[in-house]
């Protein structure tokens, strides 16, 4: 029972934390260049690397780049959001990879064999 309450809870701060970001993003890409500009990013940072490098840098090499446009707000919000989607789903993978070692560890320290 404490597991399902902790999954949800941890479902809940995911979410949180990605409607923050995207929140945080259209504010900042609203107002211009502010300081709060270094903070996001950094918060977005594993996944907004892996979003630019796998999805954004392909796209514009198939379909050509469109130059900055009045939707900066929007670009900013969906950047920061996206990206912490990517962390999300990072940290949920590196859980889970986690979860599959430890439950492997004790058949694999059964089948050792004794030193001589």
């Amino acid at each position: 029972m404490s597991r399902t309450r902790c999954c949800r809870a941890a479902r809940i701060l995911a979410l949180v934390y990605v409607a923050a970001m995207a929140a945080g993003g259209f504010a900042a890409g609203a107002h211009g260049p502010s300081p709060v500009d270094p903070l996001l990013s950094g918060l977005a940072q594993p996944g907004l690397n892996i979003l630019y490098v796998f999805v954004l840098m392909p796209l514009v090499a198939l379909l050509g780049d469109f130059g900055e446009g009045a939707g900066e707000a929007v670009g900013t919000a969906l950047a920061c959001g996206l990206g912490a989607a990517v962390n999300v789903l990072l940290l949920r993978t590196l859980m889970c990879f986690a979860r599959a070692v430890g439950a492997e560890l004790p058949a694999c320290r059964k089948r050792r064999t004794p030193l001589r």
